[in-house]
């Protein structure tokens, strides 16, 4: 069970903000209520002798699966501590359903993360999505979809695949413009099918999705390296990331402590990924929640997710508007987030060396504007002359006449 205190979620709520539920209903702790003193024998899937999932979510979609591999992806083990309930136990389903219900009406929850979409029954995850909007039409929910390649993490969404099996999942988290996206942009070096060409390939082929700008951005989570170490503490990486986030289509989601450059692996374990937010307890040696107690690299990374984040708030062409994307030539990729009362550009050079760039080189997007100001820096750039980008480097910029 969940205890969220209701003073703490109206607080957020008078605020304009939001609070999104983590939702685990693949698994249970092995000390829970519920395997200590089963409700029933088959509450969870029970095997012979202990079976671990494969983490291979191909069997689920495969034309060519093998049924034994289809069964141990879908009802094997997480882990040895993680005992995987039966939602094919009409008990356990409307159990989950009805908890999931009465969460949201007890707590007003607004967002609904769903831990380790792949692993669960499919059907029963159909029933229980439906469930959920049809109480609450306006809840965001969206899966947990750690898999590697865009149709494997289509077949988990709504989609546009003409295939048995239809998702009704409205978004999942975009692992694909992460592994095989923004990471090689900005550490790989150009060529066809590397760096900076992987992010446009991937994003190209948002086609399969129903509504690709519900999908979740992130440059790394509670599971991942953190992207400051994956980026090899690279200040100016750092920043070419936190821009793109920022500003490409989907929904961002930043890990707490991306904004004060927190690094950390994963190995030996991911509480190197988790640790304390330094500051806000009495007794702490730093407080990275003021700028006093942030250092000079810190406060520059801060200032520029606060100057993103508030444009954004504000700006119809990222949070509602159309995406269009350039070829990338050499390193440099450009892209518009756009509607009918705004137009963003967005020039991102990946490349080790200054880049030229010309407005009229994507004229589609830039005709009639006269200027783009940098919303970070206010810098205005002529529209009419050629600009230089620095290397590994990139200018958000809102156009105007």
């Amino acid at each position: 069970m969940i205890f969220i205190p209701r003073a703490l979620i109206d607080a957020v709520h008078a605020r304009g903000m939001k609070i999104i539920q983590d939702a685990v209903y693949n698994h249970v702790g092995s000390y829970h209520w519920f395997f200590l003193d089963k409700p029933t024998k088959d509450w969870f899937h029970e095997w012979p002798t202990y079976t671990n999932t494969t983490y291979k979510e191909q069997p689920l979609f495969d034309a060519y699966a093998a049924q034994k591999d289809y069964k141990q992806m879908a009802d094997g083990w997480f882990t040895k501590q993680m005992p995987d309930l039966n939602q094919s136990n009409p008990y356990v389903a409307n159990f989950l359903i009805q908890h999931a219900l009465w969460t949201v009406e007890k707590f007003g929850i607004d967002g609904w993360r769903i831990d380790t979409y792949a692993y669960n029954d499919l059907a029963f995850m159909n029933r229980c999505n439906k469930a959920l909007l049809d109480e609450y039409p306006k809840l965001s929910i969206f899966g947990e979809t750690w898999v590697h390649g865009v149709i494997n993490q289509a077949y988990f969404a709504e989609n546009n695949l003409n295939i048995p099996f239809k998702s009704n999942q409205p978004s999942v988290t975009d692992f694909q413009t992460n592994l095989y996206g923004i990471l090689p942009a900005v550490n790989e070096g150009f060529g066809w099918t590397s760096g900076v060409n992987k992010l446009y390939t991937t994003l190209a082929q948002d086609i399969l999705y129903k509504d690709p700008m519900k999908l979740v951005l992130f440059l790394d989570n509670h599971d991942l390296s953190r992207f400051y170490t994956q980026v090899g503490e690279n200040l100016d990486k750092m920043k070419v990331g936190l821009r793109w986030l920022l500003t490409c289509r989907g929904v961002p989601q930043m890990y707490y402590g991306t904004e004060i450059l927190m690094a950390g692996a994963t190995h030996p374990n991911d509480g190197y990924v988790r640790r304390d937010f330094p500051g806000g307890w009495s007794g702490d040696t730093q407080n990275k929640f003021t700028a006093a107690g942030r250092t000079t690299q810190e406060n520059e990374i801060h200032t520029l997710v606060t100057k993103l984040a508030n444009f954004r708030l504000k700006s119809s062409a990222i949070k509602t508007g159309k995406f269009m994307q350039y070829v990338p030539q050499d390193g440099l990729y450009v892209y518009f987030r756009y509607d009918a009362n705004q137009t963003v550009m967005c020039v991102m050079n990946t490349s080790d060396k200054a880049k030229d760039f010309i407005f009229n080189d994507y004229e589609e997007r830039t005709k009639g504007f006269t200027k783009g100001t940098d919303v970070v820096s206010g810098k205005i750039f002529d529209a009419t002359t050629k600009h230089s980008i620095a290397p590994m480097h990139m200018l958000v910029l809102h156009l105007g006449k």
